[in-house]
Parts: C-alpha cells; structure tokens; sequence
C-alpha cells in the first residue's frame, strides 16, 4: 500500500500524469464510484438538513417534549415517567407506564422483576431513585407525611394475603378504613360495609360476624376487595389477588374486578402471575423484564407478538 493509501501527504514532486498502464476499464470503473460517493453524501447532507429544518419548524411549545421537559399524561390516573429505582442492585431502569380512568392494566412479568414495587412507589411507600410517579396529575414525590397519606385515601389496596385483621370481625375490618379517615355515622358506616360486601357477592348477615379464621380463602380475598373499595377509591391497586386459590375462585376474583371496572369505572392495576386471568381482566397489559418495560399493548397485542421472549412468557397461551 503506498503512503498516499494510508492518508500521509501526496509527494509534491511526484507526477500527476495518471498512470498509462492501467486498464481503461478499471480507471473508468473507479471514476464513477468516486462520482457515486459524492452523489451519495451530497443526498445523505440534504437528508440531514430537511429534517433538521422540519424539526425547527414544529417546535412550536404545545407539545412537552421528554424526558427533556417531563410532566404529567393529560387524563391519566397513574402514571410512571422514567422511572429508576435501586437497592443493593438495580430493581428499575426507564420504566414507563400510565393507567388512564376506568381502564384495567394487568402488570406482569417473572418474578423478582419488581411488579409489587411499582405498586409500593404508586403508594409512595417508596420514591424513585429518578422519573417521576403521578397520582391523578400530581407528582407525589415531594408531598409531605400528611399529603402523601391523603393520596392513599384516594386509593383502595387488596393485599396478596388479604392481610386481614386476625382479632376483627369482617365488619370491624370493612369498616376500619370508614372509622379511621371519615366521619360518618356508625349507621352511615353499617351501611357503606353491607353495600361493599354485598358488591363483592358476600351475604352480609351470614359473615358480618364472622372472624378471618373462618372464611374460605376466596372470601378472604372478597373481604379485602370490599375493604378497599370502602372509601368509593376511584382506584384499586391489587398484589397477586389469584394467587393459591383454586381455578373457580381465581374466576371468581377476576369477574369480581372486571365487574369494578365496567359498573363503578374503577382504574385498577394489578400484580398478577396468572396470564389467564390477566388476559381476562385487562384492558391493557405490562411486562416487566431486565429490568425495564418489555411491552405494553392489549392482550390481543401481546397474543400476537413475534417478540421471541414474550412467546416464551406466554408458553402457548
């Protein structure tokens, strides 16, 4: 290779003259790929000019860029922009989500991917590491103790357990959230626990007086729905509600949080191993994986999926 090959400067004293014993063909070959060369960067540079006129023209405000300029969805309920969150190890990268009224978004994913944890950061049981987590249009971050307890009241939890009150009746823990951060009448509040666990298909004169310890787990699993449906929550969060119940109660369960959804317009989201039920349920459907938000889309979006891992997750459902 000669040194004007490698990029050193041309020999001012060699000759210009083109070499006389080279092939027509191959000089005249050369000619037009240097002439392609230079057609080709020419359109690559107008390309590249084009589009950056067209993006200074529609830069006109109306529209919030981000992460650049973040902010809230408009209409969404909930919503996690940019999210990242780590303990000892990164549990979130970038996760970004948002569940708009009346809509059921199912959070899927295996586990220790960090599904219970978003519910935890929707509480403000947690706060991101960076992004941002929205209730109803507010950043809850920067709320204090008080403020962030009221975002809570406007939103009902059912635990993966139930986690009822081992020592209270079904009333008395129906009623616990209503005593606690309402002040309605005991008729008031008898009547708001009648009417949630009748919601919930539990005849309220057969288990008002009953204690945890003597419900089936499926009961257990409607109890903690009416309990957290006492505050009229405009929406319900839910840790695992199928798991260890048995396939008609897991039926049971999903038709009950379809049923919020279609007659009370309840924004739920819900942390479910169950692709069944989660199909069933969900308006819409989000995979965590590695880390970050694999895919978002409705369940006949995610059915239809090429994507080889989300084919492996589903293993044929």
């Amino acid at each position: 290779m000669s040194d004007r090959d490698r990029g050193a400067p041309a020999d001012p004293n060699a000759s210009t003259d083109p070499d006389t014993s080279a092939d027509p063909v191959d000089v005249a070959e050369g000619r037009e790929r240097r002439a392609d060369d230079i057609i080709r960067r020419r359109q690559e540079e107008r390309v590249r000019t084009a589009i950056k006129d067209e993006l200074s023209k529609d830069d006109t405000g109306d529209e919030r860029p981000r992460p650049e300029d973040p902010g809230p969805l408009r209409g969404a309920l909930i919503e996690l922009e940019r999210v990242d969150l780590a303990f000892d190890r990164p549990i979130l990268e970038d996760v970004s989500f948002a569940a708009f009224p009346g809509e059921t978004l199912v959070i899927v994913g295996e586990s220790g991917t960090g599904k219970s944890t978003t519910l935890k950061l929707i509480l403000r049981l947690l706060q991101p590491d960076n992004g941002r987590v929205y209730v109803k249009g507010k950043d809850i971050a920067p709320l204090s103790f008080t403020e962030a307890l009221d975002v809570r009241q406007q939103m009902g939890m059912v635990f993966q357990s139930a986690a009822l009150f081992d020592s209270m009746t079904v009333f008395e823990n129906v009623a616990y959230p209503l005593r606690e951060h309402t002040d309605l009448s005991d008729d008031e509040i008898e009547a708001r626990v009648k009417e949630k666990l009748e919601f919930v298909d539990l005849a309220p004169d057969e288990v008002i007086e009953k204690l945890p310890a003597e419900l089936s787990g499926g009961m257990k699993k409607r109890v903690g729905i009416a309990r957290g449906m006492a505050n009229n929550a405009e929406i319900m969060l839910y840790d695992e509600p199928t798991s260890g119940l048995d396939p008609l109660t897991t039926g049971t369960i999903t038709r009950l949080i379809m049923k919020l959804q279609r007659e009370l317009n309840v924004t739920s989201i819900v942390v479910s191993h169950d692709i069944r039920s989660a199909f069933r349920m969900a308006t819409h459907i989000a995979l965590l994986a590695d880390r970050t938000i694999r895919f978002f889309g409705t369940p006949e979006e995610m059915a239809a999926s090429d994507d080889r891992y989300i084919r492996d997750f589903l293993g044929g459902f």
